[in-house]
């Protein structure tokens, strides 16, 4: 083990990263719909991906592959919301088309009617 402080704040970062970009994962598979899987899919991966690039550039610093990694987190920070508000945009479309999703809140007799209960057996 060292005992060099930028070493330890580097892998602080990169185990930081590494958990939010775990936390995106187990949000995609959980959530069930597209609109739903949207966010894991944008903010906490790019924030992930972002703490994952500092924790390199701190170990890195004198490097000039630095400017890379720089790039890769402009890169990451200005495209992943913006595919996923497609995505969302795309998915949204669809569902308002197919139904499942309308711009008018249900009268409570209709929600109701549509519930399951043990009484009326359905």
């Amino acid at each position: 083990m060292t005992d060099n402080p930028r070493e330890i704040i580097a892998a602080l970062f990169v185990l930081a990263g590494a958990l939010m970009t775990l936390a995106s994962a187990i949000g995609l598979l959980r959530f069930r719909d597209t609109l739903s899987r949207m966010h894991p899919a944008a903010k906490p991966q790019v924030l992930g991906l972002v703490l994952i690039l500092i924790g390199a550039a701190i170990r890195i610093v004198p490097n000039p592959a630095l400017g890379m990694l720089v790039l890769a987190a402009i890169v990451g920070v200005c495209t992943a919301p913006v595919i996923a508000n497609r995505v969302g945009n795309v998915a949204y479309r669809e569902s308002v088309e197919d139904g499942t999703i309308t711009h008018e809140a249900p009268s409570l007799e209709t929600f109701d009617d549509r519930c399951i209960t043990p009484e009326r057996g359905t």
